[in-house]
């Protein structure tokens, strides 16, 4: 594991955390306290759901499904790709073999309510595969899309697609009219 890597789990987890409590410098060798790592990414983890809640909500009922172009996502799409690839970056990185299915899509991604209930049954199941994992399970080594990595930074990788996904969405507010929920440190 190398420096950048544990600024990262840091940085993208937007949490202020002394140096000392994630890393220690061994020489030439720098090592981490999987524990301190696990708490980075369910802080993440939780504070990503509490966003993607509150994007649900501040979007207007008559922007759930409108989208800028013909060619992408509509708004409620988009936020579903969140929580879906959430799920879907535990199986493709080889944690879990499946993930249970949250909901009717007919029904949640035309319902602020449904896609509500819909995010956080996707960031349950997600939070709970690593909470659940063994300290050495979080350390083994996966592939995922093309890149050896171990299971841990398998759950940053999905907190960077959120975030990358999330992004996509704020013109979708400014394009009716209205800012999208302002950034939080939770």
């Amino acid at each position: 594991m190398n420096f950048l890597t544990i600024v990262t789990v840091v940085i993208s987890s937007a949490l202020t955390i002394p140096w000392p409590l994630v890393a220690q410098s061994m020489g030439s060798e720098t090592t981490i306290d999987i524990e301190v790592v696990r708490a980075i990414l369910l802080n993440g983890l939780e504070q990503h759901k509490q966003m993607d809640i509150e994007f649900a909500r501040a979007i207007p009922d008559s922007a759930l499904r409108w989208k800028p172009t013909p060619e992408v996502r509509d708004f409620a799409q988009q936020i579903d790709h969140i929580a879906v690839d959430n799920a879907n970056f535990v199986v493709w990185g080889g944690i879990r073999d499946m993930h249970p299915t949250f909901g009717d899509s007919a029904v949640y991604l035309n319902d602020k309510a449904e896609l509500e209930r819909f995010v956080v049954a996707s960031y349950v199941w997600v939070i709970e595969t690593l909470r659940s994992l063994p300290p050495e399970e979080l350390v083994v080594e996966t592939e995922l899309f093309g890149q050896r990595l171990q299971r841990w930074h398998v759950y940053l990788q999905a907190l960077a697609h959120a975030d990358w996904t999330r992004g996509q969405v704020v013109p979708y507010f400014r394009l009716n009219g209205m800012g999208p929920p302002g950034w939080k440190s939770y």
